[in-house]
Formats: structure tokens, C-alpha cells, sequence
């Protein structure tokens, strides 16, 4: 007798092809649950969670309005009409307070209610600390109670134009500009370039004399040290002591301001020559010779005025010695030399021009 195999693909139980009504309750009540269930996203990859989003600002607390009234004034108003009405003038997040005192605080704001003449009621309002504001109400022939009434719209208004400005942002304060005395006390220190031309004369204690000329220089000055190159053309009158001295050389100096008009000046000069003495029958000892050369050395001592922006007007002294002597004879035969002291005073009109400050 052969036994009946059940086919592939088919429950060979009635109770596992079916589902009971127990499990189908089971899942519709399920159902609710998972679908009211939050999702959870995980992250993968090692990744954090990205960061959640700050949390908006808080809203500013309600203003707490203090009210107080002069001896003068609560004798127009009365103290508690005016308070009654004020109370129903203010807007939303504005309460009254009990008494006219209290804590001190960021969010309060103080009216305090005058009477400067018999005709005139003043009101003063200040919240947060700010300036106070003031408004004035002519209460000549009103009753006590249209007087309340006016003041308390009036202090009503006032506080909601100073909550509107509370919460307008402040502009920031434009940058301090620097004085005119600032300006020149920094621009001293700032490098600058400067050119200088004027009368030199110069004494020698001897040879010739008496020398006079003219001169330039060209200054470059840095931190208040100024280095210069100079050239001056010196000569004497025509005659036995005849001589020109054209010499080129360098010098620095440090000015010292007195004031922002006037400055001294304090340094040191060298400078080599070229002498010619047209009158001479020879010259270091050579022959119908006329040119020779020379240096000397010095310092220098000097006051300046400005007369009007980068021009200013200078009186140097430049005492020395020559440091070649240079000898020769004149037509006579008589011998002599360019050598000794030298003192020079120059005169001078210089301008400069300042770099940009960095």
C-alpha cells in the first residue's frame, strides 16, 4: 500500500498555510506602534552626526514701568487715576509696577512726572540706562482727570518709542580721526627726502680769507637722521688772493622739534675740494702750477622755521679745519697756504617730501 507524498512547494499542514486570527491582531497592533516610532539614521563610515542647530536667541524680558510724580505735579493729577490709566495705555510686555522704587535692573523704565510752572507738566522717561527724553504738556484750564489722562498716553508713547529704540541695533562709533597735532608729532619719525639750496660763506684762517658761494644738497632722512651729499662753488674776490674752491661732499645731521614750526639740528660734514688759485706763480711747490686739491672736516649746528607746509628756512654753522693744506707762492714769491680753521655759515631754503605712513 503506497502513502501519499505531499507536493513540493505546499504547506503539509493546514495550521501553518493559514494564519490564525491571533497573529493577524498581533500585527495590526504592532503596526501603529512602529509606524509612530522615530527613525534613527546611523551613521556608517566612521562619520559624526552632523552637529544640530543653535538654539534661537532668547526674547527679551517684559519692561517693568516705575511711575512717580513731584509734589507739584500730584497736585494737578491725582497719583492713582494717573496710574489706572497708565496701566491701561501700555502695551503688551510692559507692566506697572507696585511702587515708584525698586531693584535696579536692564529692563526698566522710570517716568517721573514735574511740574516745572503752574501751566505746564513735564514728563521724563529713561529705560535701560539711555538718555532721558522729555515732553512737556500745557495743562492750563484742564480738569485733573483730562491732565491724567494726556499724561498717561503721552509717557505710553514715550516708552514704546524708547523699547523701539532699544531694540534697533547701534551703529558702531566711526573710528577716532587723529588731531592735527597727532599727525605732525608721527610724521616726524617718517622717512622723507629733501633738497636744499642757499648762500654759504666761509672764513680761513689761512690763504684767503674770505670765501662766498652758494651750495645745494640732496637729504634723505630716516627715523630723524638725515644723510646728505652737498657740492658748494666758493670763490674770492680777483686780485693776489685769488682762489675758487669747488668741493663735493657728505654729511649727517639729527634734528631735534621744539615746537612743530621750529627744530634744531645737530651733525657732522667731510668734503674733498678742488682748489684753483689763478694768481699763483706755483702751487705744492710745482711751477706755473694753479690747481691743486683739498678736504677738510667739520660740524654742524643749525635752526630751522617752517614757513608754510614742507618748506622751511634754515641758518647753519659749520665750523672745521682743513685737512690738506695746500701751499704756494704768488706773484711776488711770497709763500702762503690754504689751511687752518674754517668756519662757514650757510643760509638755506629746503623743502621735503614725506613718505606715506605705513
Amino acid at each position: 500500500m503506497t502513502t501519499a507524498r505531499p507536493r513540493r512547494g505546499l504547506p503539509a499542514s493546514p495550521r501553518l498555510a493559514r494564519p490564525s486570527l491571533l497573529s493577524c491582531a498581533l500585527l495590526l497592533a504592532a503596526a501603529p506602534a512602529a509606524a509612530a516610532e522615530p527613525h534613527v539614521a546611523v551613521a556608517s563610515g566612521g562619520r559624526a552626526p552632523a552637529p544640530s542647530a543653535p538654539p534661537p536667541p532668547a526674547a527679551p524680558g517684559p519692561v517693568e514701568a516705575r511711575v512717580a510724580l513731584s509734589r507739584g505735579a500730584a497736585e494737578e493729577v491725582s497719583s492713582v487715576r494717573l496710574r489706572r490709566l497708565l496701566e491701561i495705555e501700555l502695551p503688551d510686555g510692559v507692566t506697572l509696577a507696585a511702587e515708584p522704587v525698586g531693584p535696579l535692573g536692564d529692563r526698566v523704565a522710570t517716568v517721573w512726572v514735574d511740574r516745572p510752572t503752574a501751566a505746564r507738566l513735564e514728563i521724563q522717561v529713561r529705560l535701560d540706562g539711555r538718555a532721558v527724553v522729555r515732553r512737556q504738556i500745557a495743562v492750563s484750564g484742564l480738569t485733573s482727570d483730562v491732565a491724567a489722562r494726556l499724561v498717561a498716553i503721552a509717557a505710553s508713547e514715550m516708552i514704546v518709542a524708547e523699547m523701539r529704540r532699544a531694540r534697533a541695533p547701534r551703529r558702531p562709533p566711526p573710528p577716532r580721526r587723529p588731531t592735527a597735532d597727532e599727525i605732525e608729532l608721527a610724521s616726524r619719525d617718517l622717512d622723507a627726502l629733501s633738497v636744499s639750496a642757499g648762500p654759504y660763506a666761509a672764513v680761513v684762517s689761512g690763504g684767503p680769507r674770505t670765501l662766498g658761494g652758494a651750495g645745494i644738497a640732496l637729504g634723505v632722512r630716516r627715523l630723524r637722521l638725515t644723510e646728505s651729499l652737498f657740492a658748494r662753488l666758493l670763490a674770492t674776490p680777483s686780485g693776489d688772493d685769488a682762489m675758487r674752491w669747488l668741493e663735493a661732499g657728505l654729511s649727517g645731521d639729527y634734528r631735534f622739534w621744539l615746537t612743530a614750526s621750529w627744530r634744531l639740528s645737530v651733525g657732522a660734514a667731510a668734503s674733498i675740494a678742488s682748489v684753483r688759485l689763478p694768481a699763483a706763480s706755483s702751487v705744492d711747490g710745482v711751477p706755473d702750477e694753479r690747481d691743486t686739491w683739498s678736504a677738510r672736516a667739520g660740524v654742524g649746528l643749525g635752526v630751522e622755521t617752517r614757513l608754510g607746509g614742507p618748506v622751511w628756512l634754515g641758518l647753519t654753522l659749520d665750523p672745521g679745519v682743513v685737512l690738506r693744506p695746500a701751499p704756494y707762492r704768488d706773484a711776488s714769491g711770497a709763500a702762503g697756504a690754504v689751511e687752518g680753521a674754517w668756519l662757514g655759515v650757510g643760509l638755506s631754503l629746503a623743502t621735503e617730501r614725506r613718505s606715506p605712513p605705513r
